[in-house]
């Protein structure tokens, strides 16, 4: 009769914890990517626009002034030390410095060249992303603003809750904070992705609005003992 040979039990494998620096690292990789991401299907739908008759060739071009009017609009408002017509100016600068070459190029042979109007249709929808992520970073104060008051408001619900032994739901909890974040990506990322233009706050009011409520009911459903 054969024996088996006797085999040493595998030692589970523990993963170490990640370092900060590799964490801010992955995140900002993660954020660089979605904005790949982004700026490659706004370019697609851009060109299949085109390509299908859905709107002119110069229908990005009109985007971006529409864009920097809104931009424009922002600047009045002096609730921060940053400007974001410069740091529009400034990003569009780069960008110019950077792609002069392919749109010149583009822009001369117009007329013989009929994947020409598709370069500048791509160029202009990237310039269109930088404009509209401007705009999303100067949105970020408002989120800020909003998770204030609900995070106050939730935690004195929450001490109500323990003082007058009311319910402890967990499921709740989970279930609000897990939307806290993702409603604020998915927001962005369709933002600037959209094919038109729409007035920034007709996009964010509502998502902060949600923001503000999943942040609220998640803070006031906290566990009532730590």
């Amino acid at each position: 009769m054969n024996e088996r040979p006797y085999r040493l039990p595998k030692k589970p494998v523990v993963e170490k914890p990640k370092g900060a620096l590799s964490r801010i690292l992955s995140v900002i990789l993660g954020l660089f990517a979605a904005l790949g991401v982004a700026v490659a299907v706004s370019v697609v739908i851009e060109l299949v626009g085109i390509a299908l008759g859905w709107w002119e060739s110069g229908h990005a071009a009109s985007l971006l002034l529409t864009e920097r009017s809104y931009i424009e609009a922002i600047d009045r408002l002096p609730l921060l030390a940053l400007s974001p017509v410069m740091m529009a100016t400034t990003a569009e600068s780069h960008f110019d410095t950077v792609t002069q070459d392919i749109r010149h190029s583009a822009e001369r042979s117009r007329g013989s060249d009929p994947l020409s109007v598709y370069f500048l249709g791509a160029l202009n929808t990237t310039k269109l992303v930088l404009f509209r992520l401007v705009v999303c970073l100067f949105s970020l104060p408002g989120y800020a603003v909003v998770a204030l008051g609900a995070l106050i408001d939730g935690l004195v619900q929450r001490d109500i809750r323990k003082f007058t032994g009311g319910h402890e739901s967990s499921y709740v909890f989970h279930k609000a904070k897990r939307w806290v974040l993702p409603g604020i990506l998915l927001t962005i990322s369709v933002y600037l992705m959209l094919p038109w233009s729409l007035y920034p706050a007709a996009v964010f009011a509502p998502s902060m609005a949600l923001f503000g409520f999943m942040l609220y009911v998640a803070a006031s459903r906290f566990k009532k003992f730590l």
